[in-house]
């Protein structure tokens, strides 16, 4: 896969918002954003009411020793990203069964979700998505017999050694990251001094 052409134009999937807002100082400020919602929600979110866009899903086999992530080509970055499994809730699904199906469609797995996580924020700069993390135990092979068209997914197995080497050399999403180091009890960061 590879990126075509670039062009500025309006959104099918995603809306843009112009917020007003009063900084500290009292001036007038505006902030751009893009969401899933619409004007409705970011209203009802403005005032309290928390949303969620889908589900991260962080799972494990059954000695805890290898957990599922995915190296996916992701359009905006221009190459494949590592990531765990994640996808959007389909109107009127609970976050359990989101979890579930993007994960078969993913890895082909099973998923035995354990609990999860409040929903949190993407990037709170650019969007409103919150995405909850779900986590839970696998079974099962490894397939892409589940996947759509547009979607290139190869779900991997790791381990201790395959995560360092990951976060050494690969390119992965930064709450993959800190969920990753903190399954495998590895330093947040690389000493410079």
């Amino acid at each position: 896969m590879k990126i075509k052409s670039i062009e500025e134009g309006p959104l099918s999937y995603l809306k843009t918002f112009r917020l007003s807002y009063e900084d500290k100082k009292g001036k007038e400020r505006i902030w751009e954003l893009v969401s899933r919602g619409n004007k409705e929600r970011l209203e009802k979110e403005i005032k309290g009411e928390s949303f969620s866009d889908g589900a991260m899903i962080v799972a494990w086999d059954e000695n805890k020793e290898f957990v599922v992530m995915v190296r996916e080509f992701r359009v905006i970055a221009g190459h494949d990203v590592i990531s765990f499994p994640a996808g959007l809730g389909d109107e009127g699904e609970d976050i359990y069964t989101t979890a579930i199906r993007e994960f078969k469609e993913e890895t082909g797995l099973d998923l035995l979700p354990r609990g999860m996580d409040k929903a949190r924020y993407t990037s709170v700069g650019l969007t409103n998505e919150k995405v909850y993390t779900v986590f839970g135990s696998f079974s099962g092979e490894i397939s892409t017999a589940y996947q759509e068209d547009n979607e290139r997914i190869v779900p991997i197995l790791v381990d201790r050694k395959k995560a360092k080497e990951l976060l050494s050399e690969e390119d992965v999403t930064i709450r993959s990251a800190f969920i990753l180091r903190g399954f495998f009890d590895l330093p947040l960061y690389e000493e410079i001094l």
